[in-house]
């Protein structure tokens, strides 16, 4: 059996700092399309985010579905230092899937983009390719814009929430 008495917990690497970002108490408004002949649907809402530790960050949401249905969220991200990579997951009240993501954040530490497989919005029982793009604008507003991935390997824009600050 192997000596776990020298195993030592994980030290924040400089990527865990860009997690603080996220964190405080904030105003959604979402603009979700649904559909080429239907209006856009319009949501606001709350999300929190707090710091799990040095390496995680946790966030919890409440919003209005497009039936005028509450749906709360949770959700975490942390950047794993075996992997090299941020590393996400969402979930919701009215949906049974684990959204599990991987993430890269730009040069600049302005954007980041995060990768995940989920169910086709489309075709019952199949997976799509989803991105949600994170932008900073400032310290009290930042944008998360949801895309799916078409058959051609372009990305369609469906869902965009911006974030203000209230705490």
């Amino acid at each position: 059996m192997p000596d776990y008495t020298d195993v030592q917990p994980t030290t924040a690497a400089p990527e865990h700092a860009w997690l603080h970002n996220l964190v405080g108490t904030w105003k959604t408004d979402c603009t979700m399309m649904m559909g080429p002949d239907a209006p856009p649907f319009t949501s606001v809402g709350t999300e929190t985010y707090s710091m799990f530790g040095d390496l995680w960050v946790l966030g919890e949401g409440e919003a209005t579905m497009s039936d005028g249905t509450s749906m709360t969220s949770k959700n975490g991200m942390g950047f794993d230092v075996s992997f090299k990579e941020y590393r996400s997951f969402w979930i919701m009240s009215s949906s049974s899937h684990l959204w599990k993501g991987t993430g890269t954040l730009s040069a600049d530490g302005k954007t980041m983009v995060i990768d995940c497989v989920g169910p086709d919005m489309f075709v019952d029982g199949q997976t799509a390719n989803y991105r949600d793009t994170i932008t900073l604008v400032d310290a009290n507003h930042r944008t998360l814009t949801s895309s799916g991935q078409n058959p051609d390997g372009s990305w369609a824009e469906f869902m965009v929430t911006q974030y203000t600050r209230i705490e």
